[in-house]
């Protein structure tokens, strides 16, 4: 659609819509049907306000008709094409009214617990209009919840002319709106078209707290930890490991670092009858000489205030990745698919932990394969284990030949189809995709024989 049209339709239908509203032609009637559904009990609301003698009433219940009147007010303004700070009326005096509040109203305990640094980050950057302005579409381009929201709006004048409002958003708002005026139909992110239907339903309403959205400035505000949360991370990593970091600085650029007891196949201690959770420094890092799409994930343990095996990481690492950028088909596949990201572990000393060896070895007991099992036990010190994207887990043998582990996308499976290789659930960290796997690829990117399924070379994604 060209721009010229494309004005065009939007100045017919602001002539239709405010042409439609321009005359003293009284609302007969607004029709609200409210309806959710999803995790519990649905809930429906029917409403009728009717003009009657000069008032607007809904049951026996008196309606301001100044609340009438702000609803058709809002249809009669231009559609807005997207959410703007401008009509949500966020302001720099408005967040700075909210900043107080929203860490104790969230139920995000980073919020509540940041140090000076991070409290101070977060701080400017909530206030900051033209960074909540970079936030904001985040609050409206995902699914959030998996419930069910639908309001259905009809409009009808004396002169028989109706106007059908209608959303079945989960965003905040319930944004945005179906406008239908004379059989033409417009999207508005228009809040005030929201305020002025919240307004006209009773308190316990269906969807009436979400269309009027109270909780709006604790959104926000979530929705920028999210986008300060590497940061956030790394200021409180700075607090607790100064030292540390300044050593990984000496060869690398620190993409992103954390202190967390997380834990995966291959790094970290589940919670066991209280015996506590292992803690480690979880950093990102990457050289200039890196292929772009390549990265260190290092994973050092925290404890008692500090971390220990940075030293050792800047020592001994440099092997493995010599070893990992030395496979041809993994080097081409990674200049070729540049949003493809692979990255290295190092966990406590070395890359392929003996906690990533005792899951390898129960996968491929299940799998049958227990001489691979030994065949790599015998080489560990000098295995070099990738994550592919997340999830997807891959060795590197000495020798250059490469074992798909486990996989849970199909992006991790590196140019290869799932057809090509026979795979099972894995024994522990079992994900809902994927399986494992324990098929051996040589250096050029040949499946190598014996394998259940016939193999093929890497295919394109």
């Amino acid at each position: 659609m060209t721009k010229y049209r494309a004005a065009l339709i939007l100045g017919l239908l602001l002539f239709v819509t405010a042409s439609a509203f321009c005359t003293d032609v009284a609302v007969r009637q607004i029709e609200i049907k409210s309806h959710w559904g999803g995790l519990g009990t649905p809930q429906q609301t029917d409403l009728v306000i009717q003009h009657e003698a000069g008032t607007y009433k809904l049951g026996r219940k008196r309606i301001d008709a100044a609340s009438v009147e702000a609803l058709v007010a809002a249809v009669q303004q231009a559609p807005i094409g997207k959410p703007s700070l401008e009509d949500l009326g966020i302001t720099k005096a408005w967040l700075q009214e909210q900043l107080t509040d929203v860490p104790n109203k969230s139920s995000w305990w980073k919020l509540k617990s940041g140090t000076p640094k991070q409290t101070a980050l977060f701080g400017s950057s909530f206030t900051d209009p033209d960074f909540v302005r970079k936030v904001l579409p985040s609050l409206f381009n995902l699914s959030r919840t998996d419930d069910y929201p639908s309001v259905e709006v009809t409009v009808s004048r004396d002169d028989g002319l109706t106007i059908t409002l209608s959303s079945h958003s989960q965003y905040s708002f319930m944004l945005p709106w179906n406008v239908s005026v004379n059989g033409n139909t417009f999207s508005t992110f228009n809040s005030r078209i929201s305020a002025a239907v919240a307004a006209l339903m009773p308190n316990k309403a269906a969807n009436k707290e979400r269309i009027a959205d109270r909780d709006f400035d604790v959104e926000l505000a979530e929705a920028v930890m999210k986008h300060l949360e590497t940061d956030w991370n790394l200021l409180g990593v700075e607090d607790k490991a100064a030292s540390t970091l300044a050593i990984l600085r000496t060869d690398y650029t620190i993409k992103s670092a954390d202190i967390n007891p997380h834990h995966d196949v291959a790094f970290g201690t589940k919670w066991n009858k209280g015996k506590g959770e292992e803690e480690n420094l979880h950093a990102t890092l990457q050289r200039s000489d890196f292929p772009k799409n390549f990265y260190d994930t290092v994973i050092l343990l925290y404890k008692g205030g500090q971390v220990s095996g940075a030293e050792e990481f800047i020592r001994n690492a440099g092997r493995r990745e010599q070893l990992v950028l030395s496979v041809p088909w993994l080097v081409q596949l990674c200049a070729k698919y540049p949003r493809l990201g692979i990255s290295l572990l190092w966990v406590h000393g070395q890359s392929f932990s003996d906690k990533a060896m005792q899951n390898f070895a129960a996968d491929m007991h299940v799998l049958g394969n227990d001489g691979l099992a030994e065949e790599v036990r015998r080489v560990q010190q000098d295995v070099a284990l990738l994550n592919v994207n997340y999830g997807d887990y891959w060795l590197v043998l000495p020798d250059r030949r490469m074992v798909l582990w486990r996989y849970e996308s199909v992006m991790g499976l590196l140019g290869f189809a799932q057809s090509d290789f026979a795979r099972h659930e894995c024994t522990d960290y079992r994900a809902v995709t994927g399986g494992c796997v324990g098929a051996v690829v040589s250096p050029e990117g040949e499946l190598i024989k014996p394998q259940s399924v016939q193999g093929a070379s890497g295919a394109a994604f």
